[in-house]
């Protein structure tokens, strides 16, 4: 089993999308999935109403910090994968999910603002770490960018991200209507129709690249 969080103290920054991505595409892979609504707005649970979940998949709401660590465990012997998609508060119960997971994962947009808040979202993550005395596995992963070109707040960012050794992933969460439909129509990416969104395919691609990412991190994590 593999646990990753996804956390953002920056609203709209993509975390729930990126949670989805992650999960809807491991599910139509095959592997049995648990996503952890951690998030007071429950979006995965209001997603999950009307949506068409793949077999694999489960998604657990209500959690809070009394019950999340236990959940996480309960879910991680059940699923190959566990899913949460926290908070956007640096609280007790993202504290506690986070010292439970293999990989924190955090949406960056090409913004000063989204900056700020990613740099405040490592800082708790660092500060969780010395007080458990535990390695924090944390990467920042773009969200929500062109797909044409890179701007120069983008680059800028980056830069200085890297400059003080915070990694990114490779892959990129683009700007498409393809992640907005798994949102506006319940469907995963496999189950989109062409007639639903545009550029469908170029959206696959995308996503089981950074699928494909974090599974490979996830195993060079654990050597």
């Amino acid at each position: 089993m593999a646990v990753v969080s996804m956390m953002t103290t920056k609203g709209g920054a993509g975390k729930t999308t990126g949670t989805l991505i992650l999960g809807t595409v491991l599910a139509e892979q095959g592997a049995s999935v648990c996503l952890i609504d951690a998030d007071p707005n429950q979006p995965l649970m209001k997603w999950a109403k009307d949506a068409n979940i793949p077999p694999s998949m489960t998604i657990i709401g209500d959690v809070t910090e009394e019950n999340i660590i236990e959940t996480i465990e309960e879910q991680s012997a059940k699923s190959s994968f566990v899913i949460v998609d926290l908070e956007g508060s640096a609280n007790l119960s993202t504290g506690y999910a986070i010292t439970s997971s293999d990989l924190i994962l955090i949406p960056l947009q090409p913004s000063k603002l989204d900056a700020d808040e990613a740099a405040k979202t490592l800082k708790f993550i660092v500060r969780q770490g010395r007080s458990s005395g535990k390695e924090m596995p944390a990467r920042v992963f773009w969200s929500r960018v062109p797909a044409a070109y890179v701007t120069r707040s983008a680059r800028d960012i980056g830069t200085q991200f890297e400059e003080a050794g915070i990694r990114f992933l490779e892959a990129r969460i683009v700007e498409r209507e393809a992640f907005k439909g798994i949102v506006n129509f319940g469907e995963t990416l496999e189950k989109l129709a062409d007639d639903q969104v545009p550029s469908l395919e170029n959206a696959r691609a995308n996503a089981a690249m950074f699928v494909a990412e974090v599974i490979a991190l996830l195993k060079e994590l654990r050597q």
